[in-house]
């Protein structure tokens, strides 16, 4: 008989689980369908669009190895005009101050397009030689005027022979390359020649790698650079000065190429200006965390927020079945109006956060610090451990309080009292729910976010159906767990997104990895090339994993352990030792 007890004990365990997990399927499906539906999802499978973020998803590695028609691959001739088009740019903003640092960025460019033409020209003079001896020609005059720029008190050629030299270089190279334009969204180029300077660095080729390390700088500078250095002019000096400039204690990429930098060195050189792109990206709102993780994001967060209030609800109202029936409808009635109360909340934040949307990287760290700390209060395991077993009794005990009352005027205050416990009981769980909205909203906008937020709803409506109205036992516990385990992939997104944002404007340190991480990876995952950020996702994991362990310690076992050692036996029914011979 005890093993079909155990069997059937085993068959009831798997159909509570199944129950349980019912709902979260539910939701998690259509999490899955409004993924299918994604621009993110669509952009990858047409190969010729450009993704959500902006970028362009046809690879720009195939075009780095097509030669062009004077025998330099199509890269390169791009490189070649992009540089020839920023460089007067960048002088333009440099001569009316003398700024000494802009100017140099304007002769490193001028001598790093000096050297490639140099070093192709056999193959340029085979396809034109008159056209590339005036290309050569006009390079000379224009780094030799740019010369005048290293010392702030004398003359300096005006902006316009800079221009003309360098828009006659360019008219010269140009005929014989024919170079591609370059993209709108220019991120996965950029990423591209980052990647290509690693490899060319590590084969040996320094000057290939120096020239892909300008021409990273130079597809920033002609797209996203030109607003970056009016809207954040010092994130456009940190892209600077980690390409092009460093100091003494950080020199720039092109710097150690040119001192023959360790390869190891390099890839980190490399793999922080990435990192910076990606602060680009987002500072411009280009380039964010993908829609559709922001939706599934929205719609965990606020279907288990909206279960643990269903929960709290359900615990009130247990105990009012036959005469006390009619005290349910208070407490629901408050619970709707917790959700009106929550409703408002999001209102007068949306009001504040309109009047901060200058903040920038700084207003998305700020929300972002504040959904960490609502994350990491919802996932530890220890502070629900003690909140169910307190909060609910504090419910409990003002329900029964409540249940005494006489009526007070017109209105019964037992009546009053059961609409403000079901208001807070919904309130509390709606603000947290709310201001962990403020930092997918200030990442994705208020229409992504309210998606996710009307999936998640949706789910809390059903279980409260199910719950209220058919009268249906659902297993809380092992829903709570499921989505426990699905928040604390969120926390982790959310950490790796905001400690990103924190580098980009300098409250965090950064120091790159030595390998590269897939842009699909920020996209998705908040997962960046920074040793901090790694550490960080990865310690917000080890909290979740440790406050569970710690909960069932003092909860579970350690109580199991000192009712055990409490039961000692009677003095007769301990049996007589065996005596062994000898």
């Amino acid at each position: 008989m005890r093993p079909n007890l155990k069997r059937r004990h085993a068959r009831r365990r798997w159909r509570m689980s199944a129950l349980a997990a019912r709902p979260v399927a539910g939701l998690l499906s259509i999490c899955l369908a409004v993924m299918a539906i994604s621009p993110d999802i669509a952009s990858a499978l047409n190969p010729t669009s450009t993704g959500s973020a902006g970028l362009t998803v046809v690879d720009a590695q195939n075009d780095a190895q097509s030669p062009s028609s004077a025998g330099i691959t199509t890269s390169e001739a791009q490189g070649l005009d992009v540089l020839l088009t920023v460089l007067p740019l960048r002088y333009a903003n440099a001569d009316p101050t003398h700024d000494l640092a802009s100017a140099a960025v304007t002769r490193v460019l001028a001598q790093g397009v000096q050297r490639q033409v140099l070093a192709s020209a056999a193959l340029l003079r085979a396809r034109n030689p008159t056209r590339t001896a005036r290309a050569i020609q006009a390079l000379d005059r224009l780094t030799a005027e740019l010369q005048a720029t290293t010392t702030r008190f004398q003359p300096w050629p005006l902006t316009l022979e800079v221009s003309a030299w360098s828009a006659r270089t360019r008219a010269e190279l140009d005929a014989m390359l024919h170079p591609p334009r370059p993209p709108a969204q220019p991120y996965r180029a950029i990423a591209t020649a980052l990647d290509q300077v690693a490899s060319a660095a590590a084969a040996g080729r320094s000057q290939e790698a120096s020239f892909d390390a300008l021409r990273a700088f130079a597809l920033y500078a002609a797209g996203p650079g030109e607003r970056v250095e009016l809207q954040d002019p010092p994130l456009d000096a940190k892209v600077t000065g980690r390409l092009l400039l460093g100091s003494a204690s950080h020199p720039a990429l092109v710097e150690l190429l040119a001192d023959g930098a360790p390869v190891t060195t390099v890839r980190r050189a490399s793999s922080a200006a990435g990192s910076d792109m990606s602060l680009v990206a987002e500072s411009l709102a280009e380039v964010k965390i993908s829609h559709t993780t922001i939706v599934v994001d929205a719609a965990i967060i606020v279907f288990r927020e909206g279960l643990e209030a269903v929960l709290i609800l359900a615990a009130i109202t247990a105990s009012f079945v036959g005469a006390k029936r009619h005290l349910r409808r208070p407490v629901l009635l408050g619970a709707l109006a917790g959700l009106g109360a929550t409703a408002l909340t999001w209102v007068i934040a949306q009001m504040i956060l309109h009047l901060l949307s200058n903040g920038g990287l700084e207003l998305q760290a700020v929300t972002g610090l504040i959904a960490i700390a609502v994350l990491l209060l919802v996932t530890n395991w220890f502070f629900h451990r003690v909140y169910w077993s307190q909060w609910i009794s504090r419910f409990n005990r003002r329900r029964k309080a409540l249940e005494r009352w006489d009526r007070l005027g017109f209105i019964s205050g037992q009546t009053l009292g059961f609409v403000l416990l079901g208001l807070s009981s919904v309130y509390r769980e709606g603000l947290e729910t709310v201001l962990f909205l403020q930092a997918l909203q200030t990442s994705a906008g208020t229409s992504t976010t309210l998606l996710g937020a009307g999936i998640g709803l949706g789910g809390t409506l059903i279980v409260g159906g199910a719950t209220f109205k058919l009268q249906r036992k659902l297993p809380f516990k092992r829903m709570l767990i499921i989505t426990g385990v699905l928040i604390a992939l969120v926390l982790a997104v959310m950490v790796g997104t905001t400690v990103h944002n924190l580098q980009g404007i300098g409250w965090v340190a950064n120091t790159p990895t030595s390998f590269r991480v897939p842009l699909s990876w920020n996209i998705w995952l908040g997962v960046y090339a920074t040793w901090e950020g790694i550490a960080a996702q990865v310690g917000a994991l080890v909290f979740v994993i440790g406050s569970y362990f710690a909960a069932r310690e003092i909860q579970v076992k350690r109580p199991r352990r000192r009712s055990r050692g409490a039961i000692v036996p009677a003095p007769g029914a301990l049996r007589p030792s065996r005596q062994f011979p000898g």
